[in-house]
């Protein structure tokens, strides 16, 4: 790439940043908001130094930022950890949508982190400054094409997934599936990368880890060997909704999917879109109606535990599964 063509990127995305209201940041939007704000958005301090190593906990650290520990591996998906996402120039300072509300843990807080999950390219995902604060000894697993924007920041293991492609780590099983969106990283200049949902499964227990993704009949695949658990992006369909589903069509793919719990992604925590930050979450819940307990971690920085009877069920029918 050409410094002229570098420089029009980086002359298009502030303008952008600028059109948008959005500010540019300084040199300590680089660094993790208060403890004490994010004690006051969140139910209780996350701990994950105290989870059972036994059990699947899942925490939501904002965005679509999922931190899990899998029964003793854990992993976190598409990791935002500072108080902007955007065009990060040279690592010192980034230019985009500010934080509404602030990160549950700090990078210092995720050292013992064994499997990154990247599900597509944008700038709100594939955050360099937040992976490039994670340990490199962590295995990363990303869609076509993003290992030549990750594999620089020096991790020593990053592995691309098409769709339909699989890899284990640590016993942790990843398969590649569909969603439908879109993976140019700069709109309309640029390379389109690829974009990936992810089926996690460990112990007998399968979690559906959806890209954004407008509205799709494909996740009804997984039905007749639903997952426990689906995280559906809920947010940024107002104007978006040709890539972004809105809250009553992710709970019929959520449906389609079998799966017995949801878990809402990629609200509250960034403005990126018209509709109002606490619009999705209400809309999800009405379109749930007395179906509304299977909405879990309704906040962010919670943390939830599956429960032990459907860790036991989804063991005991994957082994009477033939194979």
């Amino acid at each position: 790439m050409t410094w002229r063509r570098v420089a029009a990127i980086s002359l298009v995305a502030a303008a952008f940043a600028v059109g948008a209201g959005l500010i540019r940041s300084t040199a300590s939007d680089g660094a993790p908001a208060s403890r004490g704000a994010a004690a006051a958005a969140s139910a209780g301090r996350l701990d994950p130094a105290r989870w059972s190593d036994e059990r699947l906990t899942i925490a939501n650290l904002g965005h679509s930022a999922l931190l899990m520990d899998w029964f003793g591996v854990r992993a976190i998906s598409d990791p935002t950890l500072f108080n902007r996402v955007g065009l990060s120039v040279a690592g010192l300072l980034t230019i985009g949508p500010r934080r509404h509300i602030p990160p549950p843990l700090s990078p210092a807080e995720l050292q013992n982190v064994d499997v990154i999950l990247v599900t597509h390219a944008h700038m709100d995902h594939l955050d360099l400054p937040s992976l490039r604060a994670l340990p490199k000894s962590a295995e990363v697993i990303a869609c076509a094409g993003c290992g030549d924007l990750i594999r620089p920041l020096g991790f020593g293991n990053v592995r691309e997934l098409r769709w339909g492609e699989r890899a284990e780590v640590k016993g942790l099983r990843i398969e590649a599936i569909g969603a439908r969106h879109w993976g140019v990283r700069w709109p309309p200049f640029g390379r389109a990368y690829g974009y990936n949902s992810y089926l996690l499964e460990r112990d007998g227990v399968r979690m559906l880890l959806a890209c954004d993704s407008a509205y799709t009949p494909m996740f009804a695949t997984l039905h007749s060997d639903p997952p426990d658990i689906a995280a559906f992006s809920i947010a940024a369909y107002d104007p978006w909704i040709r890539n972004h589903a809105n809250p009553e069509q992710v709970w019929e793919m959520f449906q389609q999917s079998g799966a017995r719990y949801l878990i809402p992604l990629h609200w509250g925590t960034f403005r990126l879109s018209k509709e109002p930050m606490d619009e999705p979450m209400r809309r999800l819940l009405a379109a749930a109606k007395a179906q509304a307990d299977r909405v879990v971690i309704r906040r962010i920085g919670v943390a939830w535990t599956l429960p032990r009877a459907v860790e036991r069920e989804g063991w005991t029918a994957r082994l009477a599964m033939p194979e």
